[in-house]
């Protein structure tokens, strides 16, 4: 009788808690979703930065203040989380680089067919490729991780986690360097 009524008791706690958090089915295979620090994620942000910009300016699009990690490196760097960051890297005449670490596991697309390497340095041995011929190719667009005077660079993540990063001239609009991490 005691085992009935702590049953029971357990079973009703439990479906209270259920209406009140909405625990379904749907509701927990749902992905948490990405905690915006400041204005945007840092994906949205590499998005509006450009290469022109000053530090005022990125911090103004990211919406919080830079700082230095010693772990880092010395550079200025805007934090969103531990995996996730964007560097201001300043070479000296007018060479500046907004450089995005972004974890790969948040941008892993299910839909890329990553080329072989071999059929990748082919391309870029006849004539190179544009961004979009790349796009055309593998699938899916690249997350924009690298922002210059004279290029952009893109990366893709296949859903074995295998990575393509490429550099695109933004004269020529071809493919300058490629690689698999």
């Amino acid at each position: 009788m005691k085992f009935k009524k702590i049953l029971s008791t357990t079973i009703i706690f439990l479906g209270a808690l259920c209406f009140v958090t909405g625990c379904t089915e749907e509701k927990l295979d749902e992905k948490p979703n990405e905690e915006v620090k400041g204005n945007c994620s840092i994906v949205e942000c590499m998005k509006k930065i450009e290469a022109t910009n000053t530090m005022e300016d990125i911090t103004a699009i990211i919406g919080f203040d830079s700082t230095t990690d010693a772990m880092i490196g010395s550079d200025p760097i805007w934090k969103f989380d531990s995996k996730n960051w964007i560097s201001f890297k300043n070479s000296g005449d007018d060479s500046i680089t907004i450089q995005a670490t972004i974890d790969k596991e948040s941008i892993k697309d299910d839909n890329i067919k990553l080329p072989s390497s071999s059929d990748l340095q082919k391309d870029l041995n006849n004539g190179s490729f544009t961004y979009e011929e790349l796009v055309e190719k593998v699938g899916g667009e690249g997350t924009l991780t690298s922002i210059s005077k004279g290029s952009l660079s893109y990366t893709w993540v296949d859903k074995a986690g295998q990575r393509l990063g490429a550099t695109f001239n933004n004269k020529s609009g071809k493919c300058t360097v490629a690689s698999y991490r």
